[in-house]
């Protein structure tokens, strides 16, 4: 079983997921990354061929990553614009939801990194109305990251732990 951590771009799922990742002792994989290196293009130059490409791309890295087994894995956050994705990653995950404030966001992201939001701070707000839907539909678990990288974390691992229990309490009754 692995964990991935869905949410908006600068929700805090690499940080807090790295995090996770050593909590558990398990490995941790950067979907974006990931993507980078297989191309062996950035995400900025995927997304000048054009968002399809990246997101075609995408979709085989996601179908690949749901191979994984014991792995923390943070997506991008337009993962859930394509249910194929959460199809292949929901077959060997547990789905986070990592759901930071708006305001936090936008006060410390620098979205000259981003391929979304380039040169337009209302595009957080674009892209939050057109996905959130999409991350509580998708999600197995949410979790409001408002404090400390390392308490929520925590709360992550904890909600996991709870999951788990839950679900073979289920299953051996």
């Amino acid at each position: 079983m692995n964990i991935v951590i869905i949410g908006m771009p600068g929700s805090g799922k690499t940080a807090v997921g790295r995090l996770v990742s050593k909590k558990l002792n398990v490995k941790f994989i950067d979907m974006d990354e990931f993507i980078a290196q297989k191309e062996n293009k950035t995400i900025t130059d995927m997304f000048a061929i054009s968002e399809e490409y990246f997101r075609n791309v995408e979709t085989e890295c996601a179908r690949e990553l749901s191979k994984e087994n014991f792995a923390v894995i943070a997506a991008g956050g337009g993962i859930v614009k394509r249910k194929k994705n959460i199809n292949y990653l929901k077959q060997s995950s547990i789905m986070i939801f990592l759901n930071r404030p708006l305001k936090n966001i936008i006060s410390d992201i620098d979205i000259k990194r981003r391929p979304l939001l380039k040169n337009n701070i209302n595009a957080v707000y674009k892209l939050y109305n057109e996905r959130i839907h999409l991350y509580k539909e998708y999600c197995d678990i949410e979790i409001i990251n408002d404090r400390t990288k390392d308490e929520t974390a925590n709360s992550i691992a904890a909600a996991v732990h709870r999951l788990i229990i839950k679900r073979d309490s289920t299953y051996f009754n």
